[in-house]
């Protein structure tokens, strides 16, 4: 570890590191294959994630998942990974819930069959919208 203040230096704040981070996949098509307004999904998930966790970064990519209530149909698409970096402090019971309604509700209104979240590493798959 550096024997000098890297904060001071760069002229960052202090506080607990924010070395925890939180990715959501949005998706741009339906379950079915049919377009969804992916650029209203990512702002909307880009708004929510920096109003719970104070900041929040898209970056576009393609993915693809495996149906398997489906036959294990291999779908891929354009999706676009929302990630926030936190203090591990900051993930708790009342932003996990928070962001939670949010992931429901786009996998309902976007028709999905999972909505993917990675918290720290660990991969939570999202197939269940009742939230």
């Amino acid at each position: 570890m550096a024997t000098f203040d890297t904060n001071g230096l760069l002229g960052a704040i202090g506080g607990d590191p924010k070395n925890f981070t939180v990715y959501v996949f949005v998706p741009s098509l339906t379950r079915d294959g049919e377009p969804i307004d992916h650029e209203a999904w990512r702002g909307k998930a880009l708004h929510e994630m920096a109003s719970i966790f104070g900041g929040a970064t898209a970056m576009e990519g393609s993915g693809a998942w495996r149906d398997d209530d489906r036959g294990g149909e291999v779908k891929v698409e354009r999706i676009s990974t929302v990630s926030s970096l936190m203090a591990e402090s900051d993930w708790n019971e009342e932003k996990v819930s928070r962001l939670a309604r949010f992931l429901h509700q786009m996998g309902r209104e976007a028709n999905q069959g999972e909505i993917g979240l990675v918290v720290d590493g660990q991969y939570f798959p999202i197939r269940e919208f009742d939230k």
